[in-house]
């Protein structure tokens, strides 16, 4: 076996127009399959972080039915608020619990209207769940009575400015009531639904003017390194039925779903790239060994057998299908890595489609893992692409490949 070895990297060096072919196809696609799984899951990621992050917090608690039936009548009231916060706040892997009143209202100003989800939250609290206060970009986040946040996006809509008034009108529990409200602060999140179609305001706003003096979610954050998912499981064996604990992918089970599709469709995308790469050194493999019949009937007049032949055709375009890995890898780390800290901005596009809850910039996620992947596929890849060539050159008569020409 080292003796082929030896003499598969001889003829490596001494065709090396063939060499560099067929380590380009290789190291294009094995670029490609590492994009394609770097941007695939790094949006992934950045769209969760962004919602946790801004919007949701790690978890979230309601009463059960809420989610189906966000009406004023199914929130929590203060006593059980306050007995849950402390039960959460006790974990380990909790950071911080913080209470929201949201209800669906109209905006107005002194040039429009618009309707809004309205959001009542404790600014000394929500800054530990949520970053929202980190992205005002004008003013400054809720501090008094009477003062509201909103979207850039939401501002200009309603072309109202710093320390303008507007007046807020909701359903309250038994009937309709307004009150005004001075922004204070302008946000930009680059999530649509926050930036076009929400306002904060304090809680203690929200529950005069709704008259409920409960919450209508608990949203938490978890400490640094916690596994959501674990601590949701484990919430819910401890809460029992008469709390609904809420992860990202419950409060959002159409990304549940498109998640779960793209996984298939990055698989049948990389089955596809495999596929052509292949086809691409089984072509070149082939018409090597039709330029090569006068060389490999001399090795086999040698004394070289006829499954020793397979073994150096085969070692041949591992040793192609290895190299081209080894760029095609780093290549595409180094795009990947590149995008991470870059980004790629869809700020244009969101404006078309806020409901989607998709930050402006998207980044990918720059890992090694995706590479043992495709050094699977691409060492399968070469050793299928090897096989008819292989066969077919071991069947040559020594005789007869030595007169070819």
């Amino acid at each position: 076996m080292n003796t082929l070895m030896r003499l598969s990297l001889r003829n490596l060096r001494r065709n090396r127009r063939r060499t560099v072919l067929i380590t380009a196809i290789v190291a294009l696609a094995t670029w490609a399959m590492m994009a394609l799984w770097g941007i695939s899951d790094g949006f992934t990621e950045s769209m969760i972080r962004s919602q946790t992050t801004l919007d949701t917090g790690s978890l979230q608690l309601h009463l059960p039915g809420y989610l189906d039936d966000p009406d004023l009548a199914n929130v929590f009231s203060p006593e059980q608020l306050d007995a849950l916060s402390a039960q959460v706040r006790a974990w380990p892997q909790v950071r911080q619990v913080s209470a929201r009143l949201i209800v669906d209202g109209l905006l107005q100003s002194a040039y429009g209207s618009q309707g809004i989800s309205l959001r009542g939250l404790d600014p000394s609290l929500e800054p530990q769940v949520t970053q929202l206060d980190q992205h005002v970009v004008e003013g400054r986040f809720l501090q008094g009575v009477g003062e509201v946040v909103m979207g850039k996006k939401l501002a200009e809509q309603l072309d109202v400015r710093l320390g303008e008034r507007v007046v807020v009108q909701v359903q309250g529990v038994e009937r309709p009531r307004s009150k005004g409200f001075r922004l204070v602060g302008i946000s930009t999140t680059g999530l649509g639904l926050l930036d076009q179609m929400t306002a904060f305001i304090l809680l203690s706003d929200a529950q005069a003017l709704t008259e409920v003096q409960g919450a209508s979610e608990l949203a938490i954050s978890l400490q640094p390194g916690a596994d959501a998912e674990r601590v949701d499981q484990a919430l819910e064996q401890e809460l029992g039925q008469a709390v609904e604990v809420s992860d990202f992918f419950d409060l959002n089970p159409i990304m549940a779903e498109s998640l779960y599709m793209q996984n298939y469709e990055n698989l049948l995308w990389m089955s596809l790239i495999a596929l052509l790469a292949g086809f691409g050194v089984a072509n070149t493999v082939t018409f090597t060994v039709l330029e090569r019949m006068r060389e490999f009937g001399i090795m086999l007049s040698l004394g070289l057998k006829p499954r020793q032949l397979k073994r150096l055709i085969t070692l041949e375009s591992l040793f192609l299908s290895g190299m081209g890995f080894i760029i095609g890898a780093v290549l595409g780390y180094g795009f990947n890595l590149y995008l991470e800290q870059v980004g790629i901005d869809f700020g244009s596009y969101m404006g078309a489609f806020p409901d989607l809850g998709m930050p402006a910039v998207m980044y990918a996620k720059a890992s090694w893992l995706p590479a043992l992947y495709c050094l699977a596929i691409v060492l399968l890849t070469a050793v299928i692409s090897a096989r008819y060539p292989a066969r077919r050159a071991a069947k040559l008569e020594p005789s007869e490949a030595m007169r070819y020409v």
